[in-house]
């Protein structure tokens, strides 16, 4: 993968002096040449075929399901079905920039597990400023060559001052946008920037709340009640064991310690922000990731218990 200018909040990537002017350029720089293709899967039958008949293949082919195969290295990637259509790297990088208008705001593009997952993050010209804080509005196409996702386009907010993604499922804002891989993508290019509107109308309501956050003051105190709904100790099963409960409430210590005195308290110290922002900084930095997790994908898959970290915030 690349990043411009600078090591991205996941910290992973090469580094380039500057955004890549072109589609190639991209994708050259984030090691994204290669295609995939799907390809027939077969059975080999052995001894058994051969016992049958001269005229038995011993490769018998499954109808209606075919591999995809990474073409550089023959890596296969997955299983899928009949009607699945491959979207190819360069046609993600294609409808980033058409979504924008310009190749020229690729901020960073890769792939995860060899190739099953790929992504491209393109940012918007402008920052928006919350809770005093500038906050990055990028738009992030997500897409799998193993049949696991449908491609997802979707705003990711990121707050500059410790480069923490602040994914919220806004009630009003719709935040994605997903293509089924049985379709044109190119095709939805039109409805897709009409969803996102650029993110227009999610980073107005997302400035706003943040900003109303940042007005209201919370004690630690207030954090610990949050953090008591957000990670239960739990005492009904194996969850309930003293080492779980123990690893819990260092876990909430150390969100309060963030929230105190962390060194992205930012510029609303004391105040909801900033204990919204210190789980999200928990979550994106300090948890240990567990075996086989890329920590870029837990990431951006990660909204769910920050948009529940705000609801628990939002009404303390």
């Amino acid at each position: 993968m690349f990043s411009v200018r600078e090591t991205p909040w996941h910290g992973l990537g090469a580094v380039l002096p500057e955004a890549p002017r072109s589609i190639s350029e991209a994708i050259a720089a984030s090691g994204l040449g290669w295609g995939v293709e799907k390809e027939p899967i077969a059975v080999d039958r052995g001894d058994v075929a051969m016992a049958n008949s001269i005229w038995d293949p011993r490769c018998q082919e499954i109808p209606g399901y075919y591999a995809t195969v990474r073409q550089d290295n023959r890596e296969v990637l997955g299983i899928v079905g009949e009607r699945y259509r491959i979207v190819q790297n360069w046609e993600a990088f294609k409808f980033v920039d058409q979504l924008l208008g310009t190749s020229m705001n690729f901020e960073t593009a890769g792939s995860l597990n060899g190739g099953r997952k790929v992504w491209v993050l393109a940012s918007l010209p402008d920052h928006i400023e919350v809770g005093g804080d500038p906050v990055k509005a990028y738009v992030l196409l997500m897409n799998s060559h193993d049949g696991s996702t449908a491609v997802i386009a979707a705003t990711t907010p990121v707050r500059v001052v410790c480069q923490n993604t602040l994914n919220w499922g806004l009630a009003k804002a719709r935040q994605r946008f997903s293509i089924r891989h049985t379709e044109q993508i190119g095709r939805r290019v039109h409805e897709a920037r009409r969803v996102l509107e650029l993110s227009v109308d999610y980073y107005a309501q997302f400035q706003m709340l943040g900003d109303q956050l940042a007005s209201e003051r919370m004690t630690d105190r207030q954090l610990r009640g949050v953090l008591d709904e957000l990670y239960p100790s739990g005492t009904e099963d194996s969850a309930g064991t003293d080492r779980v409960a123990r690893t819990r409430q260092q876990r909430k210590d150390r969100i309060v310690e963030l929230f105190l005195s962390g060194e992205t308290v930012g510029n609303a110290p004391g105040s909801k922000w900033a204990a919204v922002n210190a789980i999200v900084e928990f979550n994106d930095y300090y948890r240990p990731l567990r075996a086989g997790t890329d920590r870029f994908a837990r990431v951006i898959d990660d909204g769910a218990v920050k948009t529940r970290a705000l609801e628990l915030i939002s009404a303390a």
